[in-house]
């Protein structure tokens, strides 16, 4: 049966995401998370079959496939094979949206499929007026001028015939990266960079950390994408740790970094282990039920009150 989608986004940007195997999870509580916070439209989401358990009643509209979640939201799900790890391929799936799935689209937000949303859309929508949106890293919000990884990019930008010239202090993290149609050379470089970057490889990346981190290329495309950064020169609007909840007082989105992921973690043992309900493992949770059903009732439930009793053994050990 064909679903026919006529009806053009709400907000003239495009939230995207990539996914494979269980990572399916975290793309539903981040579709809704965009629906509970303002986003009214179309999300793209490129995965590798297949869909998830939770797009079952998802129909097909020419090469793609569309879930209505409701009738002001709708989920575009894209077949995306390939042989590299899935985190080599944003920036190209983010000019395949652009150019060939929402031609008339303001611009399009990447988000890894282990965040999820908890700001108002419409700031997503005034941070774009600003610029290409970007967040502080975790590990490394600052790498100056002349940090010996920067040497290494710039090396790899003038193998792909870019000249890098201008000069930050600021690391973003990979995991988000919003791009407005007028600064889509952004994206043109990082898809050169990354491509050179594989070229010299002997075969497929699978892995997602290919060297220690000493190494300019220890976090893989998240570097290309700082080298991309220094090689344009797009306007940029760059917050801080707190944009993914890596600091205190965040307004924007939570990213699950940690090795377990929210959906497969035990929450009492983890707390046992002094290792208690990070803020991104709450936002997953909260966000588990609705409009998307991701779990059954009983275990969005239990798994709650799991968190606030992990919660509670956390403040417990850090007091002794």
């Amino acid at each position: 049966m064909m679903c026919a989608i006529t009806d053009k986004s709400y907000s003239g940007l495009v939230p995207c995401t990539l996914y494979s195997g269980h990572y399916h999870y975290g793309v539903g509580a981040l579709a809704n998370s965009l629906y509970r916070n303002g986003f009214r439209g179309t999300m793209c989401v490129g995965y590798i079959p297949p869909l998830p358990p939770w797009a079952a009643g998802a129909q097909r509209d020419g090469d793609h496939i569309i879930l209505e979640v409701n009738a002001d939201f709708h989920l575009r799900f894209i077949a995306w094979p390939t042989e590299q790890n899935l985190t080599f391929e944003k920036a190209r799936f983010l000019l395949h949206i652009l150019d060939e799935v929402e031609p008339e689209a303001e611009g399009a937000l990447f988000f890894d499929a282990d965040i999820a949303v908890h700001g108002n859309w419409q700031f997503f929508e005034e941070w774009l007026r600003q610029g290409v949106a970007l967040c502080l890293d975790l590990c490394y919000p600052l790498v100056p001028a002349r940090h010996p990884w920067r040497a290494g990019w710039r090396a790899l930008a003038m193998e792909a015939g870019y000249d890098s010239s201008r000069n930050l202090e600021y690391y973003v993290n990979g995991g988000f990266v919003g791009v407005p149609r007028a600064q889509r050379e952004l994206l043109e470089c990082w898809v050169a960079l990354i491509d050179t970057f594989l070229h010299q490889q002997s075969s497929p990346v699978r892995a997602m950390k290919l060297a220690a981190r000493e190494n300019a290329f220890g976090s893989d495309d998240q570097d290309m994408l700082n080298a991309a950064v220094m090689a344009t020169s797009v306007p940029l609007s760059i917050i801080g740790q707190e944009g993914m909840d890596f600091a205190p007082a965040g307004y924007t989105m939570s990213h699950a970094v940690s090795g377990v992921k929210p959906w497969r973690m035990n929450f009492i043992a983890q707390a046992l282990a002094a290792h208690p309900p990070a803020m991104a493992d709450k936002t997953f949770w909260h966000y588990a039920d609705y409009p998307i059903p991701l779990f059954s009732p009983l275990r969005i439930t239990l798994t709650r009150l799991a968190i606030k009793m992990a919660s509670a053994i956390g403040r417990f050990y850090g007091r002794s």
